[in-house]
């Protein structure tokens, strides 16, 4: 019975609504499933995440539209959240007029033209401050119609007002910039600046793009991918969906050309708003960088729907199962994962299971990309529960796991190396060029990189030496257990980073800006299946599990990455902050890994060891034998051999494929007859 069912799986039962079958009377759980303890301990290992309900719907996050002051002062009020681009911010603010009173009327009639001492507010002074920099630039904004957006805004006791914009340009990018306001009368007095605490500090920084992308890491953007087995795939979870129309947009809006030859996207599971599903963010900034960048690659859009019952989250184990069910032939060559949870909250067989099915997909060849988190070192938790989680190395799993690629976050900025930013009374240095560094949420990235050690698997072979040299590098020294406790012999991550801040990602009919290690994973992953169509066309197999490779290119030519030396992972996502965090370094570190890979340099190294190892088969260190320096009778035994091994092999050959012909064996012995 239903009440049976709803008892012992400690649920309950409803009846689905919307589109069924004719006939049937679907019932789903509406609510997590909960085996019993003995139940659990008995399928422990078990994928138990069957699609039986959605998640909950995410929530949407409503902005309140601010409430200004009805009165009490005379300098302007500046809203406390500006927008920020590259080099330039946009202000919105109200001005009070002479008797103290907020102003209600516009600037096409006047401001402040209603106010009982009939001065009216002829123009804005705007201070603009970057501290760290010590650069500011005062800006005089006309009240005129030409320079000044104007709505209706709210006081707090629900009185209307006019709020005015105004956009700033030639604004240095990449330093924490806040503003000062006041007001110009026009009987030629001035009001008090506003206080610059009652703004938000905001980081003007550049966009990033697919073209940006392109610049930046060297791919080439309108080369097309041709091979037919080359493909990438992006996973999907949590009900997320992408719109077919955005992408079509989206690739006309970025000058993204379209190839074509063959179908942009193979949908696997559901693309459909479902209850509790919702168009993703995640999905759409996936889906428009990973084609952008891979252009004409056939692409694979992953969608497990369902959560885990283990863990209340992701259902990886069921995302791996399917792609064990596929065939070699189909399963796409590489996989871009865009999640991550806390790996402390979820129990050790899961995590074992999981990390078993990665290295299945590693020796079958497949390249798995994992993002490392946005959380830094200690995780989501001190950006929900504050800085009583600060003090240990909170994981993210599975980009720990030591058969995926963990790919890390970057932004751009100045200081990109430590000269930048050098000051004393006779030297002051500032770097022209933009370069990477560490994305940081104190640093305007919006997010932190995730980066640390594993303390559930070992450090693997691959990058002992890599690790080593960081834990024992005086640039930055690691901090010790006392300050943050974390497993150094465990698996260190990431592999390596790219760039995660700022992307614009196209939702509907408006542009917004995104940042992730969900962003720099797609994008490292359309460069791999770039790499893998050179090795494609050469008849060679794709690259597989990188990781070996990556370090032994580190070691070799680290030339091949670019080396993220400035920045560091304290910080959760947001404003909190911890006191200690891993630190950039040269070389490899805890929080960019290898660095970010130059595409062609890493295209033209795998092509050189690809021609070198082709040589190596067909040419040893020994020299070839020359028959007449051969002394005495032992050219003609050299001979006689040759001449039996020729005759055996003959035979051999001759007798399989009569025995094939026989018992109509030939599709089967084929491989063994190639060879």
């Amino acid at each position: 019975t239903i009440a049976c069912v709803e008892k012992v799986f400690n649920t309950t039962l409803r009846i689905q609504k919307g589109r069924v079958a004719p006939g049937t009377t679907p019932i789903r759980a509406s609510e997590p499933v909960r085996l019993p303890v003995n139940i659990q301990n008995a399928l422990e290992g078990t994928s138990l995440n069957a699609p039986l309900f959605m998640p909950p719907h995410p929530r949407q996050s409503k902005v309140m539209p601010f409430r200004y002051k009805r009165s009490g002062r005379t300098a302007p009020r500046v809203r406390p959240m500006m927008v920020a681009g590259d080099q330039f911010i946009s202000i919105h603010f109200v001005a009070y007029c002479k008797d103290k009173v907020v102003n209600q009327d516009t600037v096409q009639n006047g401001i402040c033209r209603n106010s009982p001492h009939s001065r009216l507010i002829t123009a804005f002074d705007v201070l603009v401050l970057q501290t760290a920099t010590n650069w500011q630039k005062l800006v005089r904004v006309p009240a005129v119609p030409d320079t000044l957006g104007e709505k209706v805004a709210k006081t707090e006791d629900n009185q209307t007002c006019t709020e005015f914009n105004a956009t700033l340009g030639n604004i240095q990018n990449y330093a924490s910039t806040t503003v000062r306001i006041r007001s110009l009368f026009s009987d030629g007095s001035v009001s008090d600046f506003s206080d610059p605490s009652e703004v938000m500090p905001s980081w003007p920084m550049a966009y990033t793009t697919p073209s940006l992308l392109s610049r930046n890491y060297r791919i080439p953007m309108h080369e097309p991918v041709r091979h037919p087995r080359n493909s990438i795939s992006v996973a999907e979870f949590l009900g997320q969906y992408y719109n077919p129309d955005d992408l079509d947009a989206f690739f006309k809006l970025m000058g993204v050309r379209e190839w074509g030859t063959r179908p942009k996207l193979s949908l696997i599971g559901e693309n459909l708003p479902m209850a509790g599903s919702v168009l993703g963010g995640e999905a759409q900034l996936d889906i428009q960088y990973i084609t952008s960048l891979a252009a004409n690659v056939s692409t694979f859009f992953w969608s497990v729907p369902s959560i885990e019952l283990a863990t209340r989250q992701e259902p990886f184990l069921d995302w791996l199962m399917q792609l064990e069910d596929t065939d070699d032939s189909e399963i796409p060559l590489v996989h871009s994962v865009s999640y991550s949870d806390d790996a402390l909250t979820m129990p050790f067989w899961f995590k074992r299971r999981v990390n078993e099915e990665f290295m299945k997909l590693a020796l079958r060849g497949i390249t798995v990309l994992v993002a490392s988190g946005d959380d830094g070192v200690s995780g989501n938790f001190v950006a929900k529960e504050g800085l009583k989680y600060c003090g240990v190395n909170r994981e993210e799993f599975p980009s720990s796991s030591p058969w995926v690629t963990s790919v890390g976050g970057t932004q751009l900025a100045q200081e990109n190396v430590p000269v930048c930013g050098y000051a004393s009374e006779d030297v002051m240095v500032q770097c022209p060029h933009d370069g990477e560094v560490v994305c940081t949420s104190d640093k305007g990235g919006g997010i932190t990189s995730g980066g640390g050690f594993s303390s559930d698997f070992p450090r693997p072979w691959y990058q002992h030496e890599a690790v080593e040299h960081y834990l024992h590098q005086t640039d930055n020294p690691v901090p010790s257990q006392d300050k943050l406790k974390y497993n150094k012999f465990g698996r260190a991550f990431p592999d390596l980073a790219a760039l995660s801040s700022n992307y614009l990602v196209l939702m509907g009919d408006d542009l917004t800006a995104m940042s992730g290690t969900s962003a720099s994973t797609p994008l490292v992953a359309s460069m791999v299946a770039r790499w893998n169509e050179d090795r494609l066309q050469q008849r060679m197999p794709p690259l597989g599990f990188l990781n070996p490779l990556l370090y032994q290119i580190l070691s070799k030519y680290p030339s091949a990455f670019n080396d993220v030396q400035i920045g560091d992972n304290r910080c959760s996502r947001g404003s909190a902050c911890c006191p200690t965090g891993f630190a950039a370094a040269r070389g490899w570190d805890a929080v960019s890994g290898c660095g970010s890979p130059d595409f062609q340099l890493v295209a033209k190294i795998l092509r050189e060891d690809a021609m070198m190892s082709f040589r190596s088969r067909f040419s040893g260190p020994a020299q070839p034998l020359a028959l007449d320096a051969v002394q005495g009778p032992g050219w003609m035994f050299l001979i006689v051999m040759m001449l039996l091994q020729s005759l055996i092999t003959g035979f051999v050959v001759f007798v399989l494929m009569g025995g094939c012909r026989r018992w109509k064996l030939v599709h089967a012995m084929r491989p063994l007859l190639d060879g």
